[in-house]
């Protein structure tokens, strides 16, 4: 299969596509082995090794549903560090993990998550901000590629994932995070 030679990374952002293809009310990844279902945030502490950032209430509104990704693709258990946070919101997913400063930076600069990236600055961090896709003519069976924004804190990377919203309501929400 071809997933198997792509990198981690990659792989992930295949299926946070994949998710988008249904509403996010309907996100449920309870069935799914590869990831463990908190009840909130704090219950997502306990499985990584970070803190993760949540966004204001008055931002989007509450997570829908919570996943921590802690077992890889041959459902062997992930160490703490190498776990991945999912907050899943109406029409959009807030993805976190920190994996060092140097593939965090990598991940969010360097690895392409669209067409047409844009440099953009988000809390006095680097990041790339992807349009979102055009609407696929109706005998295309790709879906319209997600308006994505990605950037580093330190050794957290961070992405918002919409293809719902446009790429400009993602960095007005990434920015809200360090607004005080």
């Amino acid at each position: 299969m071809l997933y198997y030679s792509l990198e981690p990374v990659t792989v992930f952002f295949i299926l946070i596509v994949t998710i988008f293809i249904e509403p996010a009310s309907l996100v449920d990844m309870s069935g799914n082995v590869h990831f463990e279902n908190p009840a909130n945030l704090k219950e997502a502490q306990a499985l990584l090794t970070f803190k993760p950032l949540s966004l204001k209430r008055g931002v989007i509104g509450e997570p829908k549903s919570i996943a921590v990704y802690v077992r890889d693709y041959k459902k062997r258990e992930l160490p703490k560090h190498e776990r991945t946070l999912e907050l899943y919101y109406e029409g959009m997913v807030f993805t976190q993990s920190a994996c060092g400063e140097r593939e965090a930076r990598r991940k969010a600069l360097e690895v392409p998550y669209g067409a047409e990236p844009q440099n953009k600055i988000i809390g006095g961090h680097e990041a790339r901000a992807y349009p979102l896709g055009p609407e696929p003519a109706e005998d295309d069976i790709d879906p319209r590629s997600p308006a994505v924004v990605s950037w580093y804190d330190r050794d957290l990377f961070l992405l918002l994932a919409s293809s719902e919203l446009s790429v400009d309501r993602l960095l007005t929400i990434a920015q809200s995070l360090y607004k005080k």
